[in-house]
């Protein structure tokens, strides 16, 4: 019996949830920070004024007494920044006298984020409930039913849920967060799909029967603190429902298919500490059949690694409603005569600068959703406003249904969109709204980048290389500093299906600041700048995963001269794969067939196709083979 090793140390580009600090070292521990919220932010219309006997309370759940500190976060809106009354505080009650300071609620350039912040000690707060009553000044109200915000109209002898507002008939959760300085109680990390067969990497497996694989590991545990392990094991490359076991409480699994994946749960009862994992090794035991691969050898491969966001994306997928976008609006005839990517997606972009006129909120005060026939109908029919995040959901709606992966993407006090290219095989930015210096693509030194690629150049003072490309219109300008600061933050709603599915969505973003906490944002720093949101992420595959990409894994076959093809793809709205050997013609298949080899060089070409009929990616293999 043969034995292989695969060890793991680094575990940095590991998918995992918020809770999981994998970013500061290459170990893996709980996250030192938590944000507990009680609403999502849906809306931040409703205002509560509270006076001498107005009262309003909040309650959350601490899971640890042993917090270094916390922060209280709470709405405010821009136009509360003059606000010269103090505030007053309980918590737990202790008293605090909280007083505005408009650097406490700015983003970028003297810009209100919307949030204001104060921070409590740590012994005013205690595990389990913990309550926060305010005085004076103004809360905002997320509406919906609600349970852990309550309003007192006696200066707190009675408190009434869902009680909220002006006329106290208000349900729903105030706008207030809770940030706490501790290690986060629990946090999951998974980690990529290991071949059994080939675990060094050969390129084509031999023909084996895995025995067993078992795994080991190097941690840290302080006294109350855990890390349990899962695995699962299948016969595809990617996790399927119908070809994989389920996840099992397990360090060893008998007899497991090609392909295996582990699971740690990293938990701790304290703020105070954390576990730490340092490594993790799979021990593979297997038989080979001897000769599988006589006369076979790999000669050529052109394939990428497929990377995965750890955060699930809900995609549009065909409906009605985009065969109605794109007949209404002619978006084929759009995009035509363009003889490359790039230039049909300047035409689109093009097109949704010129569907109307800016920014005209006073003339027309009704604020569309995402949606992009609503936007397109309103906007067009003068009665209702677009905003840069409008430009921005019209072009990645529209995008997306002529068949690209496309994506809104917000910065500071911006927002414009992101899409999948083909040509490029990465994510590119694409800006279509309203002002003159919109309208075009950003590229470094003649390529085009994506938030990230931007974000890193403009923080490490490299951003002079950027250009604004004003493609159709072939005009290049330098990027300004100050244009390329909006991007010291930016985040992503996780869909693009905003044609055809209303909610989960802010209300009125952009227009009313920035409240929802739906988003995933970019944040290089564990300690978040903007605390005030629960998604954050530095690692890079969240935001640049793989799209409409084909990874092929070889075999020897029970035959001699017959290679087996296990196939990954990561292609949204997965329709077919098309193959084609040696050259020929592309035909049409579930899964790519056994390879029956001939004497000499062959050739096999295996893309997925979507179901809007756009092809991605080729992944390709020569193999030699000697008979």
């Amino acid at each position: 019996m043969a034995g292989s090793r695969i060890v793991q140390r680094d575990f940095r580009h590991y998918r995992r949830d918020r809770f999981v600090d994998a970013q500061t070292s290459t170990s893996a521990r709980l996250s030192p920070t938590l944000l507990l919220t009680n609403e999502m932010g849906v809306s931040a219309e409703i205002g509560d004024e509270l006076g001498a006997d107005d009262r309003a309370r909040v309650e959350f759940d601490v899971p640890s007494a042993e917090v270094k500190s916390a922060e209280v976060i709470f709405y405010v809106k821009g136009q509360d920044e003059s606000q010269v009354d103090s505030l007053c505080l309980f918590v737990n009650g202790y008293r605090i006298t909280h007083h505005q300071r408009k650097e406490r609620i700015t983003g970028f350039a003297g810009r209100s984020s919307g949030w204001d912040r104060m921070r409590i000690t740590a012994r005013y707060l205690k595990k389990g409930a913990n309550e926060i009553i305010f005085t004076g000044g103004r809360l905002y109200i997320d509406p919906g039913v609600g349970s852990r915000s309550s309003r007192s109209f006696d200066g707190g002898k009675t408190w009434h849920v869902n009680a909220l507002g002006g006329r106290g008939d208000q349900a729903g959760e105030y706008m207030v967060r809770l940030r706490l300085k501790g290690f986060a109680p629990q946090g999951e990390m998974v980690s990529p799909v290991f071949d059994l067969a080939d675990p060094e990497g050969a390129g084509i497996a031999p023909r084996v029967d895995i025995r067993r694989v078992r795994l080991s590991h190097e941690k840290e545990v302080p006294p109350g603190t855990r890390i349990d392990f899962e695995m699962r094991s299948g016969s595809t490359p990617a996790f399927s429902a119908r070809e994989w076991t389920p996840w099992t409480a397990q360090t060893a699994i008998e007899n497991p298919g090609r392909f295996s994946q582990w699971r740690a749960v990293l938990s701790s009862d304290s703020a105070a500490v954390s576990p730490v994992l340092k490594s993790v090794s799979l021990k593979v035991d297997s038989v080979e059949t001897r000769g599988s691969l006589k006369g076979v050898e790999l000669l050529e491969v052109d394939q990428p690694d497929i990377v995965y966001s750890s955060y699930d994306f809900d995609y549009l997928a065909p409906h009605y409603r985009v065969d109605r976008l794109i007949k209404q609006y002619r978006l084929h005839e759009v995009i035509a005569g363009a003889n490359t990517e790039l230039e049909q997606l300047a035409l689109l972009r093009d097109w949704v600068h010129s569907q109307w006129l800016g920014w005209q909120a006073r003339a027309y005060p009704f604020c569309p959703s995402w949606d992009p026939i609503e936007i397109l109908e309103t906007t067009k029919g003068n009665w209702g406003f677009g905003m840069c995040t409008h430009y921005g959901a019209v072009f990645a709606g529209c995008a997306s249904a002529l068949g690209w992966v496309a994506r809104v993407v917000i910065i500071d006090h911006h927002c414009l969109a992101e899409v999948w290219s083909e040509d490029l095989q990465k994510w590119i930015l694409q800006d279509a709204g309203p002002g003159k210096e919109h309208d075009a693509t950003y590229e470094s030194r003649g390529v085009p980048v994506n938030a990230v690629e931007f974000s890193r150049m403009h923080e490490a003072g490299t951003s002079h290389h950027l250009t604004i490309n004003k493609l159709p219109q072939k005009m290049k300008t330098r990027m300004t500093r100050s244009w390329g600061s909006l991007f010291v933050r930016f985040g992503i709603p996780l869909r693009n299906n905003h044609l055809v599915q209303a909610e989960p969505a802010e209300l009125y973003h952009g227009y009313s600041e920035y409240h929802w906490d739906g988003y995933l944002w970019w944040s290089v720093d564990i300690d978040p700048k903007y605390a005030e949101y629960s998604m954050q992420t530095s690692r890079e595959a969240d935001f640049n995963w793989s799209v409409n990409q084909t990874r092929l894994y070889p075999r020897a076959g029970e035959k001699a001269g017959v290679i087996e093809i296990d196939v990954e793809t990561a292609t949204p709205n997965f329709s077919h794969y098309q193959v084609r050997i040696d050259g020929g013609e592309w035909g049409q298949a579930d899964s790519p067939p056994n390879w029956e080899l001939h004497q000499g060089q062959n050739e096999l070409e295996v893309r997925g196709v979507n179901t809007f009929g756009r092809g991605g990616r080729t992944a390709r293999l020569k193999v030699g083979y000697t008979g």
